[in-house]
């Protein structure tokens, strides 16, 4: 009886117990997620929020464990402080890593949750410099260098055209200091001040009125300062002052001036060029000085112009000679402007020219002379030159340094079709020596990244949507949800777009070959 007592006693108990044992294994719940940023960068951090729950109530202290899946398995990666149901812990995760919460105690288990570790930037590796429309300046050296004439090179760049002997405008004038005439930001190219100074030096000078009357003169170094209201311009000689709607300074050795004379040189203070040629026209431009340089068209003013290396025409004068045409054509549909009192700006607005800068540039003037015989090669007087023509009439001939392998439509980087500006081979661009753009890199930060494509995070780039001359229409970037954003636009504007996003501040051009 006693034996069979207990036998039934031990039986009631485990048939009690076992129930109960069951119930409280089912009624511990652990959670676990990721409270911080889901993605990360390199190195970066992120936040586990765990929580511990028992029979529906929190539990007050415990200690659960964070796992994480690495090699096909789940391992201990640390463990997390339960306090009133719930815990926190900061990670480091190395790579996209799948973590879950375990309770030892229960064997209970969360779900999977995940930090993806996104790239910390991109290197977008390019091709080219400049916009791509018209002649590539390094193809047309290297037809040169493989003796190519220069109607051939702008026969190539320029399909549909012609080089032609046209009558030309004698003079054209250059704003070499001023204010902004062409819309752009004051301040980006131009120079918004009411005062500078012209120094003449190694011969001598005359100021001189709107009238044509001589107001000074003198020779020897000799700095003059200028200064405006809204309506006059004052010049300053040592203590004599000077003033009226418009000034003019003569120097020695010009048309201008003492033609036979001394060739005296003059500077204008913060202009990117010096002076031998022509005379400066001085103007009160929306209270700003304006200095403009008059020159000869045909000559004086291409002798200027520094878009080409001179140092390229000691073999071959063939690209430098296209060079100069395609400068005389631009130069030749420029019309006079009222907000400058010119026909063109200094620099890459319209055409980058330094004057005797460049012309009397290298020792004792070595490479400027051939540069100048160049010009002369294709002037035939003050009013008659070569010129690149479209239907007889000269033409705006765009050109840039060098291509990534073709050239653009004009379409395709600006907005206007231009029909002898379209795209064609040049691979010349690509086997020129010297060429230090044919391959380069960017950096674009994650930062940088999200804020350009507006998403939370960018897993890649890459470019969606090429032009014929294989420029850049569109980037399209995936964050690491799978979310895509694009962004598109004519390729020179979206060269400005991507190019101020990145680390350096600019993109050479529009020719992308990868970005990782």
């Amino acid at each position: 009886m006693v034996t069979g007592f207990v036998t039934a006693l031990v039986l009631a108990v485990l048939t009690a117990l076992v129930p109960a044992t069951a119930a409280s294994a089912a009624s511990v719940v652990v959670t676990g997620k990721i409270s911080g940023p889901t993605t990360i960068v390199a190195g970066g951090t992120t936040t586990v929020a765990a929580t511990y729950t028992k029979g529906g109530a929190k539990v007050p202290k415990a200690t659960v464990e964070l796992q994480k899946y690495s090699a096909g398995r789940w391992i201990d990666a640390a463990p997390v402080s339960i306090v009133n149901g719930s815990g926190s812990r900061l990670i480091y995760p190395k790579g996209t890593t799948s973590y879950r919460i375990r309770n030892y105690d229960s064997s209970a288990v969360s779900s999977t949750f995940k930090v993806t570790q996104a790239p910390s930037g991109f290197t977008i590796h390019g091709s080219g410099y400049g916009h791509g429309v018209g002649m590539a300046q390094y193809g047309a050296y290297q037809l040169a260098r493989t003796k190519h004439s220069s109607a051939t090179i702008l026969r190539v760049y320029y399909p549909g055209t012609a080089v032609s002997r046209l009558t030309t405008p004698t003079d054209i004038a250059v704003q070499v200091f001023g204010p902004e005439p062409y819309g752009y930001a004051p301040g980006r190219y131009s120079d918004e001040k009411t005062s500078t100074s012209v120094t003449i030096s190694g011969g001598g000078w005359r100021l001189r009125s709107a009238s044509g009357s001589t107001l000074a003169s003198g020779t020897g170094s000799t700095t003059i300062q200028l200064s405006t209201t809204s309506t006059r311009v004052t010049a300053k000689v040592g203590s004599r002052t000077y003033s009226d709607s418009l000034l003019r300074i003569h120097w020695s050795g010009t048309r201008y001036y003492a033609t036979s004379g001394s060739k005296a040189i003059a500077t204008v203070a913060g202009a990117q060029g010096t002076y031998r040629n022509g005379r400066f026209t001085i103007r009160p431009r929306s209270g700003k000085v304006n200095v403009v340089n008059d020159v000869l068209l045909n000559t004086e003013y291409l002798y200027g112009i520094a878009e080409m290396p001179s140092s390229w025409g000691t073999s071959s004068l063939s690209a430098l000679a296209a060079q100069a045409i395609t400068a005389r054509s631009y130069a030749m549909t420029k019309a006079w402007k009222s907000a400058c009192a010119c026909n063109v700006v200094d620099d890459v607005r319209d055409q980058n020219y330094t004057g005797w800068r460049k012309e009397g540039e290298g020792t004792s003037g070595y490479y400027g002379k051939i540069w100048v015989h160049a010009v002369d090669a294709t002037a035939l007087g003050r009013t008659a030159a070569k010129a690149l023509t479209y239907r007889g009439a000269p033409v705006v001939a765009h050109y840039f340094s060098s291509s990534g392998g073709r050239t653009v439509n004009s379409q395709d980087a600006w907005a206007s079709t231009i029909p002898f500006e379209q795209s064609v081979d040049d691979h010349w661009s690509l086997e020129a020596p010297g060429n230090s753009m044919a391959s380069w890199t960017r950096t674009l930060s994650q930062s940088s990244a999200r804020t350009l494509f507006g998403l939370a995070d960018v897993k890649r780039v890459w470019v969606s949507k090429t032009s014929s001359g294989g420029t850049m229409l569109a980037l399209t970037a995936e964050s690491a949800a799978g979310s895509r954003r694009t962004i598109s636009g004519k390729s020179d504007a979206l060269r400005s777009t991507v190019g101020a996003a990145t680390t350096e501040g600019n993109l050479p051009a529009a020719w992308i070959r990868s970005i990782g």
